[in-house]
């Protein structure tokens, strides 16, 4: 897991990391990287969503670009405003033909990543995250399948106070839609999610 700042040599980055995935590290020889479906406009952040025991969740729906291999996703979300650490879980859900995301965690493309919140940028920097997959099994995706990145409260280290232990960047409507090909969340996996009219930042990026 590495940082990015979101408006500076991310396109270097993506080239980069093309030429790993070009030059071996378990892939097929000759794979490409590319960057499929993203939300990275040239704005600053104005949604700022709290995670932590009174909001457990927050997800970003997004389309699938180009068939491949699901191998990263990039997002801005950071350490919050409680003086406790914590630990959040992500996963990435289906979605299915009626925008409702799975909340089932056993259905996870990936295996879900576990993050202390002190390893994640200071609150409300926005920059990148960066989360790699890795050779993990069934993470082949298809032009037009629907997921959701969600990142979810896992548990609090301490009793300081009940301040967010993270946030998810991304942009309030202003007025309409942000990102047309997804839409934000919240709520909890196990239980369920309400879209919002949020959308939060992310990249994501797929071996073909």
């Amino acid at each position: 897991m590495g940082f990015h700042g979101r408006f500076g040599l991310v396109g270097l980055a993506v080239a980069g990391l093309a030429l790993i995935a070009g030059c071996g590290g378990g892939e097929t020889e000759g794979a490409v990287l590319r960057a499929d479906a993203e939300f990275d406009p040239p704005a600053a952040a104005t949604a700022f969503r709290p995670i932590g025991e009174a909001n457990p969740a927050v997800a970003q729906t997004f389309t699938v670009e180009q068939d491949g291999r699901l191998e990263e996703f990039w997002l801005v979300v950071t350490d919050g405003e409680s003086a406790d650490a914590g630990t959040i879980r992500v996963t990435v859900q289906p979605v299915d033909g009626g925008g409702v995301i799975d909340d089932d965690v056993a259905d996870s493309l990936i295996d879900p990543i576990l993050i202390n919140t002190s390893s994640l940028p200071a609150i409300l920097v926005d920059d990148f995250t960066e989360f790699d997959i890795g050779d993990e099994p069934g993470r082949d995706v298809l032009a037009g399948e629907r997921y959701a990145i969600v990142v979810e409260f896992v548990s609090r280290a301490g009793d300081t106070d009940d301040a967010a232990i993270a946030r998810v960047l991304g942009l309030l409507p202003a007025p309409g839609d942000p990102y047309a090909e997804g839409t934000g969340a919240t709520g909890e996996l196990g239980v369920g999610f309400t879209n919002n009219t949020e959308d939060y930042f992310f990249r994501t990026f797929v071996l073909d």
